[in-house]
């Protein structure tokens, strides 16, 4: 079993958290301007001679939807990243939620939003597995 992390490494793991969830507001508030120039364009009908097209509309509504779900996935990221940073103030980061045992630094740092430990993360695949 690892050791707790150190105060040290608590505050290199809070900064890294940090950064990462202003890469990804950053990244989201330009997706969302992306798509606001878009919509502004769709609405302004700068894109109506394409309107006939039926390959240029799929490909415009696969876009829009490629961008939601990005958003998506962007917002579900942006919330497991302040759920890791609400464990580091509750002295629970680095703690594994099945086990119960030290997530081991290497996987903190390959995955700073890391709730389970290797060993935890296959129990859990498990269980969804069979359904419990």
């Amino acid at each position: 079993m690892n050791k707790k992390l150190t105060k040290k490494q608590l505050e290199h793991f809070k900064a890294k958290l940090l950064e990462e969830k202003k890469r990804v507001l950053e990244e989201m508030d330009e997706l969302q301007q992306t798509n606001l120039k878009q919509s502004i364009s769709d609405a302004s009908g700068e894109n109506s001679r394409y309107s006939y097209h039926l390959g240029d509309v799929a490909s415009l509504s696969y876009g829009r939807e490629f961008s939601m779900g990005l958003a998506e996935r962007q917002q579900k990221y942006l919330e497991q990243v302040d759920e890791a940073l609400q464990r580091i103030e509750d002295s629970t980061y680095g703690i594994c939620k099945v086990t119960g045992e030290a997530i081991p630094v290497e996987r903190l740092e390959e995955v700073p939003v890391a709730k389970y430990s290797v060993k935890g993360k296959e129990i859990m695949e498990r269980r969804k597995r069979q359904g419990i």
